[in-house]
């Protein structure tokens, strides 16, 4: 991950297909009605070319920005400057509007008309809140005169504390990995439908699923099999020792009956309660691999 000095650096404002931005997220997520997922998808891809350059709204946005940020600055005492964060891991880039590093706060503002779709800021901001490693932030809503004057009015800002939704953003984020997933498809054929760009990779998994699906129930056969393994070394253990047979062969194993003996180990359990300051020091901490958790479906 890279952190960048302004939104005005060439890593904000171009290469837009190269990454997913917060203004993106709620596409992804489906919470944006003047863009689908798929559209988004081919102009990432290159397929079709982003026509939007602003309008009277964004100009607006961008004029008053600067203004509220610093009247926020000035009558809370806060430190909010403008931040871009880059995630090269994951393609996701981050143009926050303001960042207080001192109380370690994220500043989101828009300029809305009478009715703000806080959903869409509010999942904006879960992203950036992932991405800055903090826990809260002000969504600054300024409503947006009729008239369109660009004076700045206190009486149409407020502040509403957002705090940081960890399972919203894990959501986020496995959206943000299948949409890039799905956008390597449309690469290799640029003419799918939109039901086969979000259909992409389901056929592989269904694949997948059904060779995992036959192991399970092989695995199932197999412990049952381990099961009657073991009563059945059992028995012939006590049939040795009943006989005092030390050895025993057959056509293709060679049986040899072990004597009771001790083992040493270590009671971890006992040494964390009586000394876990000593625990602690040993602790081993390994990192583990994603996997897929498999369950089978009790009989109806």
């Amino acid at each position: 991950m890279s952190i960048l000095p302004n939104k005005d650096d060439p890593n904000v404002t171009e290469k837009r297909n190269l990454y997913c931005g917060g203004s993106d997220v709620p596409t992804i997520l489906g919470l944006n009605k003047y863009k689908t997922q798929f559209e988004l998808a081919q102009e990432k891809v290159g397929i079709v070319k982003s026509e939007f350059k602003g309008n009277e709204y964004t100009h607006f946005g961008n004029v008053l920005e600067p203004q509220i940020r610093d009247y926020i600055n000035l009558m809370n005492e806060t430190h909010f400057v403008e931040k871009t964060l880059i995630d090269n891991e994951r393609n996701i880039r981050s143009n926050v509007d303001g960042y207080d590093s001192q109380h370690g706060l994220l500043l989101e503002i828009k300029t809305h008309g009478k009715n703000p779709t806080l959903k869409v800021y509010e999942a904006q901001m879960q992203l950036y809140m992932w991405h800055l490693n903090i826990s809260e932030g002000w969504l600054a809503l300024y409503e947006r005169p009729d008239d369109f004057d660009t004076e700045f009015d206190s009486e149409r800002l407020k502040i509403k504390v957002v705090e940081r939704d960890d399972e919203y953003i894990q959501k986020i984020l496995d959206a943000i990995e299948t949409f890039w997933i799905r956008c390597e498809y449309l690469k290799e054929n640029p003419k799918m439908t939109e039901r086969e760009f979000y259909n992409a990779g389901q056929n592989e998994v269904a694949v997948l699923a059904d060779k995992v699906q036959k192991m399970e129930m092989q695995l199932v056969q197999f412990k049952e099999l381990e099961k009657q393994y073991k009563e059945a070394k059992k028995k012939l253990h006590d049939a040795m020792e009943a006989y005092d047979i030390k050895k025993f062969e057959t056509d293709h194993v060679v049986i040899t009956r072990i004597l009771p003996g001790e083992r040493k180990s270590l009671d971890s359990k006992k040494l964390k309660e009586d000394h876990p300051e000593i625990a602690e020091q040993y602790q081993k901490i390994t990192k583990t691999k994603g996997s897929v958790r498999i369950k089978l479906k009790e009989d109806k």
